[in-house]
């Protein structure tokens, strides 16, 4: 392990720099794993535990004990237990006394342990678990200070690439701590509750510990970095401070970007502008430390000269430089920030979530997307606010259109707009999927769900009913960020977006409207009549327009989910997983859409059947068992006389309850003889029917579930289709043990 402060300092400034490389948070546990283990010279493993929401990311597949003891971590008695205790540092020997005191007897480990616990205030947010290496059971204060540092730069990255926001209410940007003691003459502990809190507690300890006497920010106002103006300061006139503003032709800022390093002003005097000059002298500034990512320079920090009157130091001028490592970490977590508070109203927490992650999507200037495009507006509302009373014109107007876009976040789509009582939404940009064209028509159909549902209320209480028209039309547009860095409007332009307003415009009371491209695109999961080829003004051509009734299995689901409220949930799960499987035997998107429209009906035949016979917990009688058999005959029968439902789909409602090994109904097929798409939904459909609650049974554990999956192998089930159900399985469960989120 290495003992100088020198070398400490190097060593943390080197993880710092190459942290900032880092894109994927797959990336960075091992990364973090690899420096330590050569700095303390023996195999150590890295784990980070946010304790909040159970999220936990390991540098190694966890062996049988760490995978014991990890949930035992992120145990709320454990963690009030240690908060009693109020421990910096958790080794071996305090994890087996915690293990006793909270569950009352002894755990042998079969590895070393550190734990490095981070609070907010009291509470305990953060856990960086160590584990594998018996040099842990031996270390002293001054290594644990060195890997406390490493340990807090991977916490700041690791926010910044997961994203963590700052909450409206207390606005809690995470505690970012770099603790290298006094070593190098200068350490600190950035807590921050906000961007202005941020970049003064940085100004504030950095003087503190640098003893400069002034020190302003000045960060980039565009994504091109042509722009920096100040964000913070301490001990300059704010008179100075609001006329000072840099650009990319100063010569200084030039100078930092090329050199990449702190400059002192006198060594910089033969190439300043006497303006320039003039401004540094307002600033007080007598070094200039460049903020550098991956975007080049997106800021600096001026410092004033040293209340000792000392000069700057080479130990000061490497302190200075890891804390611009780290201070541009915090600013790139802080923009993340902005973005989420920018898109917070209009996308869904999964939409978020991918923006956080891949902030790059979110740029200026435009591209080329396909998407689908929905504008829904409310039919006569000029004359009903003629009625109405302004306040109740405007309750109405916002919880109304607020139940639109909640059903646009539902579906991932983006919230373009609001245009008086009309709402534009656009789905597959900034985040696309195969199906935005479906999403779109499935929105568009709970969306007059919702409406007849507000009316229910509206007519109860006098109140005049709410109706909408809708249109909706898919093809490539031009999307992006129509402004600045500062202020901008994220949206979409182009002929598609004029057409899918022209639809709306001509649409009726209650009405969906489609043009042919998004009809063509989900003609499998709706009933939808052909309307007219219809001159649309602004195009020369005339455009098929269809109507969209509702969902194909819209009747079926209603009156099944009256009988069995669970079942609509399950037959969604199993579409998502198939959908899943599909993908990975790749499965064209047209077939995607189609098995997914079919899954929906599979149980169609259970209709007019008796549901106690299905939910019966004592075994069925023969005469009982063919009633059950039944319903998949009746349901292929009905799906493709009453439905005119696709070959596939009909094979798959008649033969998915079929075994691998010829024990199924109705036929008895075998093997390959069943179809594909049969085989694929007899494992998903078995798979949810046990982990699910029925009126005969209590459900089991996912675990077993999975065991029985593999028992049956070759024999229910496809072998080939368990494996790569199960491993769709295993890779659910890692990303629910990383972010705490239920399956």
């Amino acid at each position: 392990m290495v003992s100088k402060a020198g070398d400490y300092l190097t060593t943390v400034e080197k993880v710092t720099r190459e942290l900032q490389n880092l894109e994927s948070m797959k990336q960075l546990p091992q990364f973090i794993a690899s420096q330590l283990s050569s700095a303390i010279g023996d195999d150590i493993q890295y784990a980070f535990v946010d304790v909040e929401s159970n999220n936990i990311k390991d540098s190694a597949p966890i062996d049988s004990t760490v995978k014991n003891l990890l949930p035992f971590f992120l145990d709320d008695k454990f963690t009030e237990e240690l908060k009693k205790l109020d421990w910096s540092v958790v080794d071996s020997r305090g994890v087996r006394f915690l293990f006793k005191e909270v569950f009352g007897h002894e755990s042998d480990l079969e590895t070393s342990f550190l734990i490095i616990p981070k609070k907010r205030g009291d509470t305990i947010v953060y856990l960086s678990v160590l584990w594998g290496s018996s040099k842990l059971e031996k270390i002293d204060k001054e290594e644990v200070d060195f890997i406390s540092s490493v340990c807090s730069a991977a916490l700041l990255k690791i926010m910044s690439l997961l994203g963590v926001s700052v909450q409206s209410g207390d606005r809690d940007l995470r505690r970012k701590a770099f603790e290298l003691k006094e070593l190098s003459g200068m350490g600190t502990d950035l807590t921050t509750l906000g961007k202005e809190e941020l970049f003064g507690s940085f100004l504030l300890n950095i003087m503190g510990r640098s003893l400069s006497k002034t020190a302003v920010i000045f960060l980039s106002t565009n994504e091109n970095n042509t722009e920096y103006a100040p964000v913070a300061s301490r001990g300059v006139l704010k008179k100075y401070l609001e006329r000072i503003h840099f650009t990319s032709k100063n010569s200084f800022i030039q100078e930092l970007g090329k050199r990449k390093e702190a400059l002192a002003i006198p060594d910089m005097l033969d190439i300043l502008s006497e303006e320039e000059k003039d401004n540094l002298i307002k600033l007080e500034a007598a070094i200039l430390v460049p903020l550098i990512s991956k975007d080049g320079l997106i800021g600096l920090l001026t410092l004033g000269e040293r209340m000792n009157m000392q000069p700057y130091s080479e130990k000061v001028y490497d302190s200075i430089k890891v804390y611009s490592k780290q201070m541009v970490m915090a600013v790139e977590h802080s923009r993340l920030s902005d973005i989420r508070h920018a898109f917070s109203r209009y996308v869904s927490p999964q939409l978020k979530k991918e923006l956080q992650s891949n902030p790059d999507k979110i740029k200026l200037g435009g591209e080329h997307r396909r998407v689908a495009v929905l504008f829904a507006d409310i039919r006569g509302f000029t004359s009903m606010v003629e009625k109405m009373d302004p306040l109740e014109v405007v309750n109405l107007l916002n919880t109304f259109l607020e139940g639109l876009a909640d059903i646009v976040k539902k579906w991932e789509g983006y919230l373009d707009k609001y245009i008086g009582d009309c709402l534009m939404a656009v789905f597959g940009a900034p985040i696309a999927h195969y199906n935005d064209a479906e999403r779109a028509t499935i929105a568009a159909i709970e969306m007059q769900s919702y409406a007849e549902e507000r009316n229910v209320e509206q007519k109860k209480y006098g109140l005049p009913l709410v109706e909408i028209g809708i249109g909706i039309n898919s093809g490539t547009v031009v999307s992006g960020n129509m402004g600045t860095i500062d202020l901008f409007d994220y949206t979409v332009i182009g002929d598609v977006v004029n057409t899918a307003a022209r639809l709306e415009g001509i649409a009726g009371r209650s009405q969906i409207l489609v043009t042919k491209e998004v009809y063509e695109e989900v003609k499998y999961v709706v009933d939808a009549d052909f309307l007219d080829s219809l001159k649309v003004k602004g195009r020369a051509q005339s455009v098929d327009v269809y109507e969209i009734k509702g969902l194909m299995a819209g009747r079926f689901l209603s009156v099944l989910e009256r009988v069995e409220p669970y079942k609509v949930g399950h037959y969604l799960n199993i579409a998502r997983d198939v959908e899943l499987i599909g993908q990975k035997l790749g499965f064209s998107t047209e077939d995607l859409i189609k098995l997914r429209s079919a899954i929906l009906l599979i149980d169609i035949g259970r209709i007019g059947l008796s549901e106690g016979i299905f939910n019966k917990k004592e075994k069925l009688t023969p005469e009982e068992f063919e009633v059950v058999k039944s319903h998949a005959v009746r349901g292929a029968e009905y799906v493709e006389k009453k439905l005119n439902l696709f070959k596939e789909g009909i094979e798959l409602v008649k033969y998915h309850h079929e075994f691998y090994d010829g024990s199924g109904y109705p036929d008895g097929l075998k093997g390959e003889d069943i179809p594909l798409w049969a085989r694929i939904v007899s494992v998903v459909d078995s798979y949810y029917a046990m982990i699910s609650k029925r009126p005969f049974r209590e459900p089991l554990k996912e675990e077993q579930a999975r065991s029985i999956l593999n028992d049956e192998k070759g024999k229910k089930y496809d072998p080939n289709i368990v494996d790569i159900y199960q491993e769709i399985l295993v890779e659910r469960l890692h990303e629910n043990v990383e972010t705490g989120t239920p399956a």
